[in-house]
């Protein structure tokens, strides 16, 4: 028997681009929607954020455009505004990233659309919100993660404030929009009625702060940069070994005492200022280096093999060629094949949801400009009844 997804059914517009709105709506589409990205007459920028580049197609671009058909509409002119109203009356969710007030120049903010359609679930993802002092003041990634915060906790303790390596805060936006337009879906069954989900990327870096805010609330003190270490466990960083790098996270005083008998040092662990975390943490200065230079005495390989078998949470700090070359990678699912019309063969993450009932389906390629344009418009009558596209 074929096996449905829990989103059959659900038509998904899609007004964004780049990436926090493009990797929510991927989500949605591998869930089963049908999502439709509507693009405009130049594109979704990050077509040309490259190189890489595949047959003209971005890595960029092709990373979070799965699973969706895909459109062009020119918003400037009164057809693309009709076109584009008309799918919002047959849409159950919309997603954008329009500036604030953007949408409603064409017609197609949620009030107008609401009154049309009042099941429609619209999603506005954007730098700062729909409210506020600074609504309107354009938001990316790494300005977030300046202005949230992150940076200044990230790096090492002398060095440069550092961003993380990949757009964590756009993520983190588009997994909070999806969990939005989920419950969104849920209330819809209880109330009929769609809503205004207003999600900001300030809002998402501040909520993915976590323990490091809840520190510094309850204490008053500004959190430190740690490097690879953390503000609340030790040890719980990389060491270097006498061949390259390791990471350990010893996450509880068992699992220390555990490490201090492999290491053959049973009496670090029972010196009263390291027999517990609260006191490794604040003798950090102390026990770090003292470990640090028994782990320089042996491979990374040789470490491994003893932190596995005192089962001690760690692991090698790998590249890329390494991780993608793992066989759990291969088990889970986490690299898909695509055919795709022009690269042929397209490689790509996969989605880390599992589900046994209702599982992700990779149905449809990350689509060519403008590459189901006509089949919409059929769809929604337009070139059965002698109009223009």
């Amino acid at each position: 028997m074929k096996k449905i997804q829990p989103l059959n059914g659900t038509r998904v517009l899609d007004l964004s681009r780049v990436l926090a709105g493009p990797y929510c709506t991927m989500v949605l589409g591998d869930l089963g929607a049908d999502v439709i990205k509507v693009e405009p007459p130049e594109g979704d920028e990050t077509r040309g954020w490259g190189p890489p580049f595949a047959e003209g197609e971005s890595a960029y671009y092709l990373c979070v455009n799965r699973n969706k058909r895909g459109i062009v509409i020119n918003l400037k002119t009164d057809e693309g505004k009709k076109v584009l109203r008309d799918l919002a009356l047959q849409s159950d969710v919309l997603v954008e990233n329009f500036r604030p007030g953007t949408l409603e120049k064409f017609g197609l903010d949620f009030e107008t659309l609401h009154e049309l359609n009042p099941k429609l679930i619209y999603c506005s993802i954007t730098g700062f919100g729909q409210t506020g002092s600074m609504k309107d003041k354009p938001g990316y990634d790494f300005m977030i993660q300046a202005l949230g915060g992150l940076m200044s906790i990230t790096g090492e303790p002398e060095g440069e404030p550092m961003k993380t390596g990949v757009a964590v805060v756009d993520l983190f936006a588009g997994q909070n929009a999806i969990i939005a337009i989920l419950a969104a879906l849920q209330a819809r069954t209880m109330t009929g009625r769609g809503q205004h989900l207003d999600i900001s990327l300030f809002d998402s870096q501040l909520g993915w702060l976590a323990n490091v805010a809840s520190n510094y609330l309850i204490s008053g003190k500004l959190p430190k940069r740690h490097g690879n270490a953390h503000a609340n466990i030790v040890p719980y960083q990389s060491f270097q070994a006498s061949d390259g790098w390791f990471a350990i996270a010893v996450g509880n005083d068992k699992q220390f005492v555990r490490l201090c008998e492999m290491l053959g040092k049973p009496e670090i662990a029972a010196d009263e200022k390291f027999a517990t975390n609260s006191g490794r943490v604040q003798n950090r200065a102390e026990i770090i280096p003292l470990l640090a230079s028994i782990f320089k005495n042996a491979s990374v390989s040789e470490w491994l093999a003893k932190l596995d078998e005192a089962e001690i949470p760690c692991g090698p700090i790998q590249n890329f060629e390494q991780v993608f070359s793992m066989p759990t990678v291969k088990e889970r699912e986490m690299l898909v094949k695509m055919d795709h019309p022009t690269i042929g063969e397209l490689p790509l993450v996969g989605s880390p949801l599992k589900m046994s009932d209702t599982p992700v389906q990779y149905r449809l390629h990350p689509p060519l400009m403008g590459e189901h344009t006509e089949q919409v418009l059929r769809e929604l009558g337009y070139l059965d009844d002698g109009r223009d596209e």
